[in-house]
């Protein structure tokens, strides 16, 4: 009898330990993808963007919120990752737009910055006049990127939570 016991109590006492593992694995995910850090920064995973459209891992953070931006321009760090093409062999900037919710955008064309990688597999920065086109009133902003490899439109949107307007 004392084994039937303890084997029942030892099954329950599993599934206590296991309800606990499992409430603090959601406590850490959680905390992990939080948008900001405790002093209120905004994290970069929280910046990011991703499209995996027509055999092209893209991952984009816009680095101006996070003060990584380059002197007055709004800048984005451009990740790409393929087994198919040669992205050396692409002008990025030829094929991306920027604008806000009212469908402006900024003055200016963009420029690449070829900064690391190469071949199937780059980093680099697309950078964007910065004339004022972000302002406390701006919602959202959308990097629109056309007609490049093989898909017709990809989009990549921050919110006003992510644009690192500075509250008056």
């Amino acid at each position: 009898m004392f084994n039937i016991r303890k084997a029942g109590g030892g099954e329950r006492m599993k599934k206590k330990i296991a309800i606990l593992v499992a409430i603090l694995v959601i406590a850490f995910v959680v905390a992990g993808c939080s948008t900001a850090d405790d002093s209120g920064q905004l994290k970069p995973k929280a910046l990011e963007r991703k499209n995996d459209e027509g055999g092209l891992e893209m991952n984009i953070i816009f680095a101006n919120p996070l003060g990584q931006g380059k002197d007055g321009y709004l800048t984005f760090v451009v990740q790409m990752d393929n087994h198919s093409y040669n992205l050396d062999e692409y002008e990025f900037s030829k094929y991306a737009a920027l604008i806000d919710d009212k469908g402006n955008g900024p003055k200016g064309n963009p420029t690449w910055e070829v900064t690391g990688g190469g071949g199937h597999h780059v980093i680099n920065t697309l950078l964007f006049p910065n004339d004022g086109f972000i302002t406390p009133d701006t919602e959202y902003i959308k990097l629109i990127i056309k007609d490049f490899i093989d898909v017709p439109e990809r989009e990549f949107i921050w919110e006003k939570e992510f644009l690192g307007i500075k509250k008056e």
